[in-house]
């Protein structure tokens, strides 16, 4: 069976060789910063996801299919998504309020 190769760290003067990207260190790091800032389908459990579905059919139900926007004018969208008022990495509550955009204006949301 074959040995994987050794690569160097992508951490910018981490010398190690391993036969991941990073070393166990860096990756530690990065796992921590993730876990810190972003959200993932781990920390949504099943009572969050249903909160988010019965915000965004709330909103269908008194708007339809219209996103209010974000920096831009209010636009018909399909694809609508619940999202932190004031997001968890910026201070912002877990189980605080929620409000409706559609995906594109979140992603711009999350962007700025």
């Amino acid at each position: 069976m074959a040995r994987a190769r050794l690569r160097i760290c992508s951490a910018p003067g981490c010398p190690n060789a391993q036969p991941e990207s990073r070393c166990p260190e860096h990756r530690a790091e990065r796992d921590r910063h993730y876990r810190k800032t972003t959200p993932t389908k781990a920390t949504r459990d099943h009572a969050e996801r249903q909160r988010r579905a019965e915000v965004v059919a709330d909103h269908r139900a008194a708007h339809g299919n219209w996103c209010p926007g974000w920096r831009r004018p209010a636009h018909p969208s399909d694809d609508l998504t619940a999202d932190h008022t004031r997001a968890v990495a910026d201070g912002g509550r877990p189980d605080g309020p929620l409000q409706v955009l559609c995906r594109a204006c979140n992603s711009a949301k999350g962007a700025s």
